[in-house]
């Protein structure tokens, strides 16, 4: 539980005491099965048949009519200079500037090699995890829980993510948040009993074969994103039944822009 400081005068003496504050709800798991929109983009209006839908942390509003998710780049930097998440903007040595996001150039991931390092990054992703609470949003998505896999000269490896993670389930839960397990199904084996997700959003595990894994262990509270008609075929046949799976572009614009996509099963 967290609380204040706050003073009294006891016989002559000041004392310290702390008041406490009223503890954050549980977190709400999102329903099972339901439709989603993913809307990094840009806030729009929900599509029919949607009741779950992903928005930014930064510029983006949680939905009244349906379960919201705050999107944050966890393990890596923001590209966009001027993004309160770019890599000038996190803790000194948080950063291994030596890695950078070959599709995502600007972006580097963050450096959770040490102890120390590790609760740094999740000092400074505290206030973003609380602007979500502030935004209205129930839930938040992890993005690049990957990053260990992908950069092999990287000081950090499986281990360092597995605790990292953990440390920021461990403070978003203390806010009342659930939390998203994203992608890599290769923590699988242990996100849910040593990390603590509650769910999770994968991107094209229809095109790479990998949804009834992530629906297996989170009892159907999965949602599945693709970008290419073959990737949404795959999925829905996979899933479709028991899992949330959505079409959308690769940039994930917005519906006036003319790239916009979106479809169902």
């Amino acid at each position: 539980m967290r609380g204040r400081w706050t003073t009294a005068v006891l016989a002559g003496a000041l004392v310290l005491t702390v008041a406490a504050c009223s503890p954050a709800p549980e977190p709400v798991q999102p329903p099972p099965g339901v439709g989603l929109d993913y809307q990094l983009g840009g806030d729009y209006p929900l599509p029919e048949g949607a009741e779950l839908v992903v928005r930014q942390w930064r510029d983006g509003e949680a939905e009244p009519d349906a379960y919201s998710v705050c999107y944050l780049n966890a393990f890596q930097t923001e590209a966009a200079e001027g993004h309160p998440d770019h890599a000038s903007n996190w803790p000194p040595g948080t950063i291994w500037f030596e890695g950078e996001d070959p599709a995502w150039p600007g972006e580097h991931p963050v450096d959770i090699s040490s102890n120390r390092q590790r609760r740094l990054a999740v000092e400074f992703l505290t206030a973003r995890l609380e602007e979500c609470v502030v935004r209205g949003f129930q839930a938040v998505e992890l993005d690049n829980l990957d990053t260990w896999l992908r950069y092999p000269d990287a000081p950090f490896d499986r281990d360092d993510a597995v605790a990292y993670a953990r440390l920021v389930v461990e403070e978003a839960t203390s806010l009342g948040l659930a939390v998203a397990q994203k992608n890599t199904p290769e923590l699988l084996d242990v996100a849910r009993t040593e990390i603590g997700f509650g769910f999770a959003i994968v991107e094209e595990c229809g095109e790479h074969d990998e949804c009834q894994a992530f629906v297996d262990t989170y009892d159907g509270r999965v949602y599945a994103v693709e970008h290419t008609e073959e990737g949404l075929a795959a999925a829905c046949a996979a899933i479709g039944d028991v899992a949330g799976v959505v079409l959308r572009d690769r940039e994930l614009v917005t519906p006036d822009d003319p790239g916009y996509v979106h479809g169902t099963c």
